[in-house]
């Protein structure tokens, strides 16, 4: 019984270490996990300043099919509203130190909210939304409330990663239309509400 039993065993166990192996080599943002821990941002390279501020422009045709590397994603994430300083301060300006602004990420594995802090994603909402939103492989929503400091944080934050798209050869394109796509959906700070979305990826 033992010896009839060995060879479906060792299928069977080589099939779950392949598939385990699979897991374990598939980039972070390709699993639909709770949290995702994106690459470590070291601020250097890119093109120079004057160079993106030439190549800035609005691009509303997209590659669906080729997403962003975790390390773009990590970078541009970063451009929004990371951290740049050690004493928790933002790469764009905000009112009065409120930094009143959310941040999500819409892939096709979910909508995350970025913890700017941990320089992490966790799953706001599960399932593939990518299709609300011009069907590009990633769309920035910025939530904030609806007030001049609210458009303030917003407007600072989509212009850095409009600046970043031009430097990596990223199509981008900021709109309010889809601003109410997952209105009641998405878990928002009191009073706070999707401002404006921003659809990126690889020029189609």
């Amino acid at each position: 019984m033992i010896t009839s039993l060995k060879t479906p065993l060792l299928v069977f166990l080589a099939a779950g270490c392949a598939l385990a192996a699979c897991w374990a080599s598939a980039p972070p943002a390709a699993l639909a996990q709770d949290t995702i821990q994106l690459p470590a941002v070291t601020p250097a390279g890119g093109k120079p300043l004057l160079e993106a501020l030439a190549a800035r422009h609005s691009d509303r045709t997209f590659n669906p099919d080729t997403a962003l590397t975790d390390k773009q994603l990590s970078e541009l994430l970063w451009s929004a509203f990371g951290v740049n300083r050690p004493d928790g301060k933002r790469t764009i300006p905000t009112a009065h130190g409120r930094s009143e602004l959310s941040v999500f990420a819409v892939l096709k594995t979910g909508v995350y909210l970025y913890d700017p802090a941990a320089n992490t994603l966790t799953l706001a909402l599960a399932g593939d939304h990518t299709t609300k939103y011009a069907k590009s492989p990633l769309t920035v929503l910025y939530a904030a409330p609806d007030n001049l400091t609210g458009a303030f944080h917003a407007g600072s934050a989509y212009q850095n990663v409009g600046l970043y798209c031009a430097s990596e050869g990223l199509a981008n394109v900021v709109r309010t239309t889809g601003a109410d796509e997952l209105k009641g959906r998405l878990s928002l700070p009191e009073g706070f509400q999707v401002l404006v979305v921003q659809s990126i990826g690889l020029p189609g």
